[in-house]
């Protein structure tokens, strides 16, 4: 397999026999000039794996980068899912991280084998899709579909940053927004600052509000339901939680009641 950037090229080979028992296979065909991986900045798409619904060519690496609108989230589903399996996902494997860097700090998930990954949330306006195979066993591969949504998501790094949708411009109305802040097991408080604060107030904070919940949904414990302004955060800026935590911002207009 020929792999310059982001394009491969698999030459005609006639089939042979794997090592370790694997056994005879032959490799796919990747058609001169075929590409993978890319920047994905329309609202929605698809993408998959080279070849789809071919066999993936052997040892290629393939980056997806989707970026939507500031304030909005990335929703990704998978309609199909077929690698290489192994215990640790050591051969193929796809991996989905929070964001445009790869560290361990945003990494959402590495998979492999027949079981398709859950759908997934990001926490910021860009989400990143790796798919790496190596040059023994090719399957069908993958294929998914992403989707702009308004705001909320999912937070596993060891630190980030949330808004409202817009910010630092006003929120629109009707839109209710949730971030599940999730630490590693075990590590401890986290900790939510607030360092700017600006919601509708009103009697009971019955129309726009945020509420903190001291656990992973909205049963649990509730910390807090914060609305007005800057005065708010005179009060009570920082937030201690357990491992998990769940943020809902409901934001109507004046004419709604929750």
């Amino acid at each position: 397999v020929l792999l310059r950037g982001n394009q491969c090229c698999a030459p005609r080979l006639r089939s042979f026999r794997l090592p370790h028992g694997k056994g005879t296979s032959h490799p796919p065909l990747c058609p001169p000039g075929i590409k993978c991986g890319g920047v994905l900045s329309a609202p929605s798409g698809n993408f998959s794996s080279p070849n789809f619904p071919g066999p993936y060519p052997y040892e290629t690496e393939c980056t997806w980068l989707i970026v939507v609108a500031e304030g909005s989230s990335v929703l990704l589903s998978f309609s199909h899912f077929e690698l290489e399996y192994h215990a640790a996902c050591a051969y193929d494997y796809l991996q989905v991280y929070n964001g445009a860097a790869r560290d361990r700090g945003n990494l959402l998930g590495t998979f492999c084998g027949r079981s398709p990954p859950p759908p997934f949330s990001s926490a910021w306006h860009v989400m990143a899709v790796v798919f790496r195979s190596d040059r023994h066993v090719a399957k069908r591969g993958f294929a998914a579909a992403y989707r702009k949504d308004a705001c909320g998501g999912q937070l596993t790094g060891l630190s980030g940053e949330i808004t409202s949708p817009r910010y630092p411009e006003s929120y629109p109305n009707d839109a209710e927004c949730r971030w599940n802040i999730g630490g590693a097991s075990g590590s401890g408080l986290l900790t939510l600052v607030f360092a700017d604060f600006q919601v509708e107030g009103g009697q009971g904070c019955g129309f726009d509000y945020v509420t903190l919940f001291d656990g992973p949904t909205t049963a649990a414990p509730r910390l807090g339901q914060p609305c007005g302004e800057d005065t708010y955060l005179q009060e009570k800026s920082t937030w201690f939680f357990r491992d998990g935590v769940e943020k809902m911002r409901r934001v109507c207009s004046s004419s709604c009641r929750v």
